[in-house]
């Protein structure tokens, strides 16, 4: 009998399920592929190379695909228990054109089972045909899943080549037909070694519902494309209604305006409030050695029920690296290219230890950080020592713009009981909103609030 090993999270540690395999199976097709993913107790191998996912796709198995309200059809579902796959060297080709068979929502791979661990498979998406409204690649739910050394490369989504501009939600100018990487959902998840490619509009790691989830060693990588890019076209969906956009720029007009960069997926890191078939409330999560490229935000994590911890991680060329409200960061990192490097926002006081680097943008920014609220801690720094050349602004007071995009206006927000040690070099503006705030910094402060208290810190390294 195989012995097959399953980490799974217990509270803020990890531990180890022994799960025994009682059947060994080689197989060499996604039709074996998906009849052991509906069963129980099985360690599964599969042959390395290239298989196709409309080979086992038949129109008779689309017909016969269970649905779900909430979920929608999944292309392949891991319903059993207790399995191991290893699918090291595998990659599975999936034609986009099967991203709209199944109705409004499609998921290409679905964990429901439990005490399962997935290894080594990459999914490519092949063509750019849409989802019919909306899905997800790969969505794990149930209980103690591993899921490790995954790779995603995403495509199929409508619109793309402009990022959120033309709509993300309700009031979009365009119909939605939206792609995401990889969702969480379950209890006690591990996702590990996990990578991201996205060419598609949507999530790359996000979690709805999920509790106690882990990510380690992950990476989410996504394209950005300048505003000019995009005004230059002669045709195309942002052509045919005139470059109008959902966000007002600084004049106030709701246009694609010059000058800026932007993502053209969505968030590396997300988290929201609830979901799942279940309508679980999110719950505690962490992300250790995890990097974000290119996203629309690197980590965009708001307190639910249960702790966030981001330890070690990395956002650079986002639009904003780190969007926060509740949120511990420790030892991270990233650049302010595109964007600010950090929006704190009003809400659960955050603790935040990072660390900026010195790339130098291109095109337009406004300021390397927000702060609003009360009781935060945070302590920016300069990346190695490294001196930034570019000069922006740190400021207090100040609020994160619609949608965090980057050429909507900053607003104004109350903040108090702030602690912020300043060793970026960067001026500190502190607006008249700001109060009762302990500010020590190695970069000139400028003082426009009441009753705070500012003192020098060491010059910047070179």
């Amino acid at each position: 009998m195989m012995k097959a090993w399953i980490l799974i999270v217990l509270g803020a540690g990890l531990a180890v399920a022994d799960v025994s395999a009682a059947r060994v199976k080689g197989i060499t097709s996604v039709a074996e592929l998906a009849y052991y993913a509906g069963q129980s107790g099985n360690s599964i191998k599969m042959k390395p190379g290239v298989y196709q996912m409309e080979d086992y796709l038949t129109p008779e198995v689309i017909s016969a695909v269970d649905r779900d309200d909430v979920m929608g059809a999944a292309m392949i579902s891991f319903s059993g228990n207790g399995n191991t796959f290893d699918l090291t060297g595998v990659t599975i080709e999936v034609n986009t054109e099967l991203l709209s068979a199944f109705g409004d929502k499609v998921m290409e791979f679905y964990v429901t089972g439990s005490n399962n661990r997935i290894v080594g498979l990459t999914v490519t998406d092949i063509g750019n045909a849409p989802t019919a409204r909306g899905g997800q690649s790969f969505v794990v739910d149930g209980r103690k899943n591993a899921i490790k050394d995954v790779t995603l490369n995403m495509r199929g989504s409508s619109p793309y080549g402009y990022g959120d501009l033309i709509g993300k939600g309700g009031g979009s100018l365009v119909r939605l037909q939206k792609h995401s990487g990889m969702l969480v959902t379950g209890l006690d998840i591990q996702i590990l070694d996990c990578s991201i490619y996205s060419r598609s509009f949507g999530h790359l790691f996000f979690v709805q519902g999920g509790r106690n989830v882990y990510f380690e060693n992950c990476y989410a990588e996504a394209v950005t494309r300048t505003t000019d890019e995009m005004l230059a076209e002669t045709e195309g969906l942002a052509f045919d209604v005139e470059f109008a956009a959902v966000y007002k720029n600084y004049a106030g007009e709701k246009v694609i305006t010059p000058g800026y960069t932007k993502s053209l997926s969505e968030c590396g890191f997300r988290n929201y409030g609830t979901g799942g078939a279940e309508g679980h409330k999110t719950g505690a999560m962490r992300f250790v050695n995890c990097r974000a490229k290119n996203c629309r935000i690197g980590f965009a994590l708001s307190k639910t029920e249960g702790d966030i911890r981001v330890q070690g991680c990395e956002a650079t060329g986002c639009e904003a690296g780190y969007n926060l409200d509740g949120v511990t960061v420790e030892n991270s990192r990233g650049d302010a290219v595109n964007g600010p490097l950090l929006y704190l926002n009003d809400g659960d006081p955050s603790t935040v230890d990072l660390a900026l680097m010195p790339a130098m943008n291109k095109t337009t920014v406004h300021a390397v950080a927000t702060i609003a609220g009360k009781d935060h801690e945070v302590t920016l720094k300069s990346w190695r020592n490294m001196a930034r050349a570019q000069v922006h602004p740190i400021l207090l007071g100040a609020s994160r713009p619609s949608g965090c995009n980057p050429f909507s206006p900053l607003g104004a927000r109350p903040a108090s009981g702030i602690t912020l040690i300043n060793e970026t070099g960067m001026p500190v503006e502190i607006g008249t909103t700001v109060s009762a705030s302990t500010i020590t910094s190695n970069g000139p402060v400028t003082d426009n609030g009441a009753g705070n208290t500012v003192s020098s810190a060491q010059p910047a390294s070179e």
